[in-house]
């Protein structure tokens, strides 16, 4: 009698057999850890402990810095105060330009969207001009052109001498506020367009109003999204706060041009400010 023959499944090899992959030894492990660490990190981080200890240690650059000093303070100042005021701005601003205006039936309904529809159009066109202009130019415009300008207007007005000088802290701490509130704004409108719109359905579902929707359910999410992009930009705004010194404002940028001017140790002053920032 004939026996048939069943094909066989394929067979499984155990692991530890000839040929099979094998767990990493421990020094594969290390060398891998080793492999992925952010050398770039350390080394920058052993070349500004190195410098940092050179200028305590070395009295030349102990006398820079605590020359900028006070320039530190300044720029710390200007550099807080204006991402703070961008922050508000950008935020406002935002919320405003997330929702494109829509015509809805009803006087109370079509009032408002008449109001966001004229909002919605003035800053955008506040959003478009202040993107698309450099940093300097609107700190010189809010120096030169508007800040006169306000002060004749209240001269005029209340008949009395206003002391608003245009190159000073605080019009660079309004230029650099306006400047970046623009570019927040962007940031702020993203993140809430990222959240999903079934998200939003849901919560008028519940019945949750507009701004219990957007302080419960939309800026959280938002918010945990466009943190990268706003520690960008705080970083960018501490550089371009050294932009302050073409007001005569005394950052450290402006106490170190001075400085270097009148010792000609330009390389150690501008090191010091290099480490500071």
């Amino acid at each position: 009698m004939a026996t048939i023959e069943y094909p066989q499944d394929d067979v499984i090899l155990d692991p530890l057999e000839e040929g099979a992959s094998r767990p990493a030894p421990k020094q594969s492990r290390i060398l891998h850890v080793l492999f992925n660490l952010p050398w770039w990190a350390f080394f920058m981080g052993g070349v500004g402990l190195f410098v940092a200890v050179s200028i305590a240690a070395d009295e030349t650059y102990s006398n820079i810095f605590n020359q900028l000093k006070d320039g530190v303070r300044v720029t710390l100042t200007v550099t807080f105060s204006s991402y703070t005021a961008a922050l508000i701005i950008g935020a406002i601003i935002g919320i405003i330009r997330a929702t494109k205006p829509q015509l809805r039936s009803g006087l109370r309904n079509g009032i408002l969207s008449f109001l966001h529809m004229i909002l919605y159009n003035v800053t955008t066109v506040y959003v478009e001009v202040l993107r698309g202009l450099p940093i300097v130019t609107v700190l010189l415009i809010g120096a030169f052109i508007i800040t006169p300008e306000i002060r004749e207007y209240l001269e005029a007005t209340f008949n009395t001498e206003i002391q608003l000088r245009g190159m000073s802290m605080e019009t660079a701490i309004i230029a650099l506020s306006l400047a970046y509130g623009a570019f927040l704004s962007e940031v702020f409108r993203a993140g809430i367009q990222s959240v999903d719109k079934g998200q939003i359905e849901a919560a008028k579902a519940l019945g949750l109003t507009s701004w219990q929707t957007m302080r419960h359910i939309i800026m959280p999410q938002a918010f945990r999204r466009i943190l990268p992009p706003l520690g960008n930009d705080f970083i960018a705004m501490i550089k371009d706060s050294s932009l302050v010194t073409l007001l005569g404002v005394n950052d450290v940028t402006h106490i170190a041009k001075k400085s270097s001017g009148s010792s000609f140790k330009v390389l150690e002053t501008y090191l010091t400010v290099a480490v500071i920032y």
